[in-house]
Parts: structure tokens; C-alpha cells; sequence
């Protein structure tokens, strides 16, 4: 059976919010830039909290043009989350900022992922770009009618690593807002995977709990992405205070 990756949403900020992430076990973490308040500077902090627990650091970002894209790259993102995916032609744009050639036309300059150009590994600029092909990877969002309407062809383009699957906006988008055992949900998750699979991408789906965390992985997604950072604080922090006043009130009666 092939190993799942789990990851989640980083939207409380804090660089001890990351530093604890780093001892969860989490495959990778997604900085919120669409959702959440980061600006470039908190993101780069971020990034570097989450590198040296040993956390892969994706970033969602809120735009797309191209200054965005490349400094969210040059400053260490190994991966894009890209929502609201409507066209084919978007995602080419995308990867043509966001990829060196042959794949795209991303622009050059040495950044602290490298060591400004002086680790070994990027000494030879054929070699750098080579790598940072690798490593940066474009991961658009399914959240749309129209992206799922062109599933197939995004899913083939060359330059895209993977397709992230947002059940929430697409039951929206689709006209059955938050019906997740909606049938017409249903077929489109299936209809994107089947595009992943056929075309060799990661394939990426959001979980709120962990019976769909588990219906996601047994259907055959490489990676969840489980809840929001802040949804798990709440809730964990709910059933301790909960059982704290259980037992408080089972005491009292014994």
C-alpha cells in the first residue's frame, strides 16, 4: 500500500506555531497567503522555521502574477498552492513564471535557497535550474466548474506537479455548497483523481475530519491536507476542557 502524506493549513502564524508543527510528525505545511495575514517578510520567517524541523513549506498564494510567484519561490516555498483555477491558460502562465526552461521562462537569480548561488548543488546554472524544476513544484486548485470542465488538460500539462482538490469551494462553485456526500461532489472528486492518475501527478484533496481523511486516502489520494492549524487547536483544547469539567463533576458526586 502506498504511503499517504498528510499536511494542513498554517493560519495562526507565529514562528513557535511552526516550531511545533515540526514535532507532529506532519509531512509538509501549507502558509495560507490567500486566507491568511502574511506578508512576504512573515512567510520567509515561516518558511525557515518550517526547513529546520524538517517540515516541506508550501505556500497558497493569494496572486498570481508574476512578481508573486517568483519571490514566494525565491524566498523558499517548495510548493504553490494556486486557487481559483479557471483556465487552461492560467495554468500556462503559471508555470511560465514559475518554471525554468524548458518547462517555462522563470526568471534568474540566485536567492538563500541556494545560498545565493554558492552551495554546491547550484555552482552550475544547467543544474540549478534542473533542480529548482524539481523542487518548486505547481500544484493548482480543482475548485471551480471550469477547472473541472479542463481537469484533463491542466492535469497534462508539463510543469504541473499536482492538482489540489478543494471540496469546499467546488460543492459552492457547483451549486451544492457544503453537500459532501452529494453524488454530482462525488464524480467530479473521482473525474480529478482519474486525471492525476492517468497523467503521473501528485494528487492533493482537503479533509475537515478524519472519517473523510480516510474516505480520501482509501479512494486513492496521495495526500491530505488535514483541516486548519486553528480548527485543530480549538477542537483539541474543546474536548480537554470538556473532560476536565466530566471529571470535575464525576468527582463532586463521588
Amino acid at each position: 500500500m502506498n504511503h499517504t502524506t498528510i499536511g494542513t493549513f498554517f493560519e495562526l502564524g507565529g514562528r513557535g506555531a511552526m516550531e511545533a508543527l515540526t514535532r507532529t510528525g506532519l509531512d509538509y505545511v501549507i502558509i495560507d497567503t490567500e486566507h491568511g495575514c502574511f506578508s512576504e517578510e512573515s512567510t520567509a520567517d515561516l518558511i525557515l522555521a518550517a526547513e529546520r524541523g524538517g517540515l516541506l513549506p508550501y505556500v497558497r498564494i493569494g496572486d498570481m502574477r508574476r512578481p508573486y510567484v517568483l519571490r514566494m519561490l525565491d524566498i523558499g516555498a517548495r510548493g504553490l498552492i494556486v486557487p481559483n483555477i479557471r483556465s487552461v491558460e492560467q495554468v500556462e502562465e503559471l508555470i511560465s513564471y514559475a518554471k525554468f526552461p524548458p518547462l517555462g521562462n522563470r526568471g534568474y537569480c540566485p536567492n538563500r535557497t541556494s545560498g545565493w548561488g554558492f552551495d554546491d548543488w547550484a555552482a552550475d546554472a544547467g543544474n540549478y535550474m534542473a533542480e529548482c524544476n524539481r523542487r518548486c513544484k505547481v500544484i493548482p486548485q480543482c475548485e471551480t466548474k471550469e477547472a473541472l470542465e479542463q481537469i484533463e488538460q491542466i492535469a497534462g500539462l508539463p510543469g504541473v506537479d499536482g492538482i489540489f482538490v478543494g471540496p469546499c469551494d467546488l460543492s459552492i462553485d457547483l451549486g451544492i455548497p457544503l453537500q459532501f456526500d452529494n453524488p454530482a461532489l462525488g464524480k467530479a472528486i473521482e473525474r480529478i483523481l482519474a486525471a492525476c492518475k492517468q497523467n503521473g501527478k501528485e494528487s492533493y484533496i482537503f479533509a475537515g475530519n478524519m472519517d473523510d481523511a480516510a474516505k480520501w486516502s482509501q479512494l486513492g489520494f496521495g495526500s491530505i491536507a488535514y483541516s486548519l492549524d486553528a480548527s485543530v487547536f480549538i477542537s483539541t483544547w474543546r474536548s480537554l476542557v470538556e473532560d476536565y469539567h466530566e471529571k470535575c463533576e464525576n468527582e463532586i458526586r463521588l
